[in-house]
């Protein structure tokens, strides 16, 4: 048998029962592979379930509040998707009807769905037979081929990806890798003792399963430190919506590029234009490491006069209407629950 035949015949067998899988629903299977971009399954199933009872038609989407939608999405991280998957379900509810593009080409003209989503989505809901080339299949693929050459993006697998899909079902071939890649032919203990597809992989006949994909050099991470500040006016926390760019339409507390001792961070808070500044205490440190970049923070509560222009001050019973990055999870959870009325 041919390797997709296979790989298909234990997809089969041991297919992961997941909510979005038998979907035929470009809505669906596009939420599913939006929220399923550097996330784990499992943590999607619950997200996935609370979008479809929330918006469970595009229109409906298309239809709600931005800051709705980032709310719901809330710990999910990357935040981009969200406001991507906002505009690209008002595009295609007011200017496609409510009808996704029915194929790869045409999905990828969606904000927010790239190469791999728009290949998942066509070949699922319309049977096109394009690869959904990601990290998990990319390494499943180098394996089988003991592909040499230095792989910087899934893509550049496209070529042999082509020639092994499965031309009858194609979103059934795509998914098989998923789950091959995530189940069996794991980064560090790929269970080849168990693979379906065992005989056809090259890498394990040469026993260097481990060599491959071949990656370029890592790049450090970029490490930035922050000071978040809860700070206190009236007794009301003080935050403000980020502009675009990273985390961009989300709601953070007073937030000061750099590390400072204390009299540092008061001349620079009065220096941006708060008044009355009383540093309280400080609070703990936190850390948060995003794709290619690394925030290290370092927290005070605080209290002032008055504020520079943009910021709001929450009432605390508030605060969990407001869109929040994990990234500020620990300043969040202290902020619900520390006592703000006064400077005590």
């Amino acid at each position: 048998m041919s390797f997709s035949a296979d790989l298909l015949a234990w997809y089969d067998r041991c297919a992961r029962a997941l909510p979005w899988r038998g979907e035929r629903d470009p809505y669906r299977i596009w939420l599913s592979e939006i929220m399923l971009q550097q996330t784990q399954a499992e943590t999607v199933k619950g997200y996935y379930a609370r979008f479809l009872a929330r918006f469970p038609t595009v229109e409906k989407l298309a239809g709600a509040d931005e800051q709705d939608v980032l709310k719901l999405w809330e710990g999910l991280g990357y935040y981009s998707r969200a406001r991507n998957l906002h505009a690209a379900a008002r595009i295609v509810a007011r200017e496609h009807r409510g009808i996704f593009p029915t194929d790869a080409e045409g999905l990828k003209k969606l904000p927010g769905v790239g190469p791999y989503a728009a290949n998942a989505i066509a070949s699922i809901a319309y049977g096109e037979p394009v690869p959904a080339l990601d990290g998990n299949q990319a390494r499943v693929l180098s394996r089988i081929l003991a592909w040499e050459d230095i792989i910087k993006t899934p893509f550049d697998l496209r070529s042999p990806a082509l020639t092994l899909i499965s031309q009858e079902r194609p979103g059934d071939y795509n998914q098989a890798l998923m789950d091959l890649g995530a189940a069996i032919c794991t980064p560090r203990r790929p269970g080849c003792a168990r693979c379906p597809v065992a005989a056809h992989c090259r890498a394990h006949a040469e026993d260097a399963v481990l060599e491959y994909p071949r990656r370029p050099a890592p790049v450090a991470k970029k490490q930035q430190d922050w000071t978040i500040l809860l700070m206190r006016v009236d007794g009301k926390l003080l935050v403000r919506q980020r502009p675009k760019g990273l985390l961009g339409g989300l709601y953070e507390f007073v937030a000061i590029s750099g590390h400072f001792d204390e009299a540092g961070l008061a001349d620079a808070l009065t220096g941006l234009g708060f008044e009355g500044v009383r540093l309280l205490r400080p609070l703990p440190d936190s850390k948060h490491v995003f794709t290619h970049l690394v925030w290290r923070m370092r927290g005070w509560l605080a209290g002032c006069d008055a504020a520079p222009e943009g910021y709001v001050a929450v009432a605390q019973a508030d605060l969990n209407a407001l869109p929040f990055p994990s990234a500020l999870r620990v300043y969040r959870e202290i902020a619900a629950e520390a006592p703000i009325a006064s400077d005590s």
